[in-house]
């Protein structure tokens, strides 16, 4: 974990690389245990547990670095592309959710909103398992947004600025779903 995140980001520290590993190790553990229900056998599995792919701790809080890093590289907060987005004509994006591709957006939008639920749900029935398996399908959803739009390239600027609050939705609903489970989402990874 560390040799990874020392190639990936060589302008970090030992300390700071330490810190990223153990906000991941704790990712895998806890989001591993969280998953299966209360009255589940569990054969724990590191390799797993540690996965970057698949339903795992480390995959939900690398879609999360991954919505963040959006913003880094357009050099905009989230604020700043919510701002801009809140002062355009309501008929210049209302266009961009007709269609099969507007059906995607809408359905990211429904499912981003359903976090309320899934944690009503989880204290009503003392299953936390549905906050964790929600906070992996708003992954697995964001990362296909993410693949099938070209948010930074965009060249329509209204639709430039959907795309970004869309990921910044998406962004805060993955970080409070992982403060729930209890994992701290990391800077870099």
């Amino acid at each position: 974990m560390l040799f990874r995140s020392a190639a990936r980001h060589p302008e970090l520290d030992d300390a700071e690389r330490k810190r990223i590993a153990h906000q991941i190790a704790v990712a895998a553990l806890r989001y591993f245990l969280l998953k299966y229900t209360r009255t589940s056998i569990i054969a724990f599995d590191f390799k797993e547990a540690l996965s970057f792919e698949g339903e795992t701790g480390p995959y939900i809080q690398y879609s999360a670095v991954r919505a963040n890093n959006i913003f880094r590289k357009a050099g905009q907060t989230p604020e700043q592309i919510r701002a801009a987005f809140a002062a355009c004509a309501p008929e210049a994006v209302a266009e961009f959710f007709a269609g099969e591709s507007g059906n995607a957006l809408w359905a990211l939008v429904a499912f981003a909103s359903r976090l309320e639920d899934a944690t009503q749900v989880a204290a009503a029935g003392f299953e936390p398992t549905h906050v964790a398996k929600y906070a992996f399908q708003l992954a697995k959803q964001f990362n296909v947004f993410y693949h099938d739009h070209h948010i930074l390239s965009e060249e329509n600027e209204a639709r430039r600025l959907l795309l970004l609050t869309l990921a910044d939705l998406v962004r805060r609903r993955l970080e409070q779903s992982l403060a729930l489970l209890g994992i701290e989402t990391p800077e870099k990874m």
